[in-house]
């Protein structure tokens, strides 16, 4: 499972997949070596994996690693990521209910990682800082 908390090397083409934009080409999907998808909460992930999982089994094409993309806001304490969260993206803003957070610690954040691989949902994940996210409210 890919995670930027590890020392897992990332693979070199990951087409983003979002379920508010328009889906990629053909031939950008087809040549990647992971999917990420980015979804508007962890709910969703299954139904668009399941989508993205037919799309390439009815091209007969073996389908890449699918990533969970996880925007995360860290700092030593919660109560410091969310006061960094609320400065950059907003609670309630657009950024933060069109997409999957985690504002906590790195501790936090491994077990969050350690529950998605228990419960086996997702190939890897791609954790995106608050920083190089673009993401603002």
């Amino acid at each position: 499972m890919y995670s930027d908390t590890k020392s897992q090397p990332r693979p070199e083409r990951v087409v983003p997949l979002s379920t508010r934009s328009q889906r990629p080409d053909r031939d950008e999907l087809f040549g990647a070596e992971a999917v990420e998808l980015d979804v508007e909460s962890l709910d969703r992930y299954a139904h668009t994996a399941l989508g993205v999982r037919a799309l390439f089994e009815s091209a007969r094409h073996p389908t890449p690693p699918l990533l969970i993309r996880i925007n995360t806001c860290l700092a030593s304490t919660t109560r410091e990521a969310m006061l960094k969260f609320e400065r950059s993206v907003g609670r309630g803003s657009d950024a933060h209910r069109n997409h999957v957070w985690f504002v906590g610690t790195k501790p936090g954040l491994d077990g969050l990682i350690k529950d998605l691989r228990s419960l086996q949902l997702g190939d890897g994940v791609s954790c995106i800082p608050v920083e190089t996210a673009g993401l603002r409210g």
